[in-house]
């Protein structure tokens, strides 16, 4: 099989990605409507009995306690659905370059009631991908072409385009864009694709607030009937 990546028949950009932002912030996230989809069970998985953190972590040297325990086969329908969800760029890598299936094992693998309430909706929604997957390409999601992972996540990105039976599959995506969004963006590489600088250190005096700063604070201060007055030194 060719490389879905320089696959001709289907293009995906950071367009498609913010529709399906856009779709999830204005209907937002879809309930479970029953535990049945189609002609199968979305059956939840082992709940995990790892200890945690505990009340008083080294913070100085963190480390993750309990065990990681997505299969080889679940990481990489991760990964596959990751880069659908937002595709790399020739400036930003996509999200299997950066880490984000490492991270989400670490997340549903976390012995924490949101955790575990997470990892009871996507691990079945993982085996619910390479099912549809295997229906239409004869393949696991993370090999079929891009055409079929697309259509797959076509049928459960947009909350007036799920059809019946569908509904636990669409909370399942619903919850993996927001964890694959999170997790891009809080890496170095996410910082840079949207602007953000981080911690800067700063050399020299310090040169106070914008005069926008300023000005908003002004316009703040003074809405709510207070006079704005700047310290003899004219910084704050």
């Amino acid at each position: 099989m060719a490389d879905v990546r320089n696959s001709h028949l289907i293009a995906i950009d950071r367009r498609t990605t913010l529709r399906w932002i856009a779709a999830a912030v204005a209907s937002g996230q879809l309930a479970a409507c029953g535990e049945k989809f189609g002609n199968e069970d979305w059956l939840a998985p082992p709940q995990i009995t790892a200890k945690g953190y505990g009340k008083d972590p080294t913070l100085l040297e963190p480390v993750v306690p309990w065990p990681l325990t997505m299969t080889k086969e679940e990481l990489a329908a991760t990964a596959a659905l990751g880069d659908l969800i937002l595709p790399g760029e020739a400036d930003a890598p996509m999200p299997s370059q950066v880490g984000v299936p490492a991270f989400i094992d670490e997340w549903v693998s976390a012995p924490y009631p949101d955790q575990q309430k997470d990892r009871a909706l996507i691990i079945p929604g993982l085996a619910w991908l390479d099912r549809e997957a295997m229906k239409r390409g004869r393949e696991r999601f993370s090999h079929v072409t891009l055409e079929v992972r697309t259509a797959i996540a076509d049928e459960i990105a947009f909350k007036d385009k799920v059809g019946p039976g569908l509904e636990k599959p669409a909370e399942f995506f619903a919850r993996m864009r927001s964890l694959t969004m999170g997790a891009f963006f809080t890496t170095p590489e996410g910082w840079k694709d949207i602007g953000y600088p981080g911690n800067t250190p700063m050399t020299g005096p310090y040169p106070g607030p914008t005069q926008e700063a300023l000005d908003h604070i002004k316009g703040v201060i003074e809405g709510k009937g207070l006079k704005f007055a700047l310290p003899e030194t004219g910084r704050l």
